[in-house]
């Protein structure tokens, strides 16, 4: 009987433990993302670009930003399936024709996606960034 009377004080105690502040340089794990929080993609370009002309962003076919060599953007977006496409600009000796192809992405909430913008003489393509 006295053996089952200090188990329970001994859970008593961890149950009141694990309320207690948590010591320093250990963080409490997030909270799940809220169902609705937006997402945010993040698109950059470098100054190495074989030319001077800006890129526009597509998403669900739409241009939401132009980018010119080193500039960067970051949009929030709904969650959940996205078309995203990159295309040299219509505008100066560029004279771009829209998007070739465009990519599916999944954004859960909350979540952060970095893309880069790669120009090269024959073609423009977006790249994931890994961190």
């Amino acid at each position: 009987m006295h053996y089952l009377a200090l188990i329970v004080l001994v859970m008593c105690c961890m149950s009141a433990q694990a309320n207690d502040a948590l010591p320093d340089g250990i963080e409490q794990m997030p909270a799940d993302p809220v169902a609705d929080a937006p997402a945010r993609l993040i698109f950059s370009r470098d100054n190495n670009a074989p030319n001077a002309c800006d890129v526009e962003l597509y998403v669900n076919q739409q241009v939401v930003a132009k980018l010119a060599p080193g500039e960067q953007t970051s949009l929030d977006l709904p969650n959940g399936e996205l078309s995203v496409a990159v295309a040299m600009a219509p505008d100066g000796y560029c004279g771009g024709r829209g998007p070739d192809v465009a990519q599916s992405v999944i954004l859960r909430p909350g979540e952060t996606r970095q893309f880069a913008v790669m120009v090269e003489p024959e073609q423009v393509f977006l790249a994931p960034v890994i961190d």
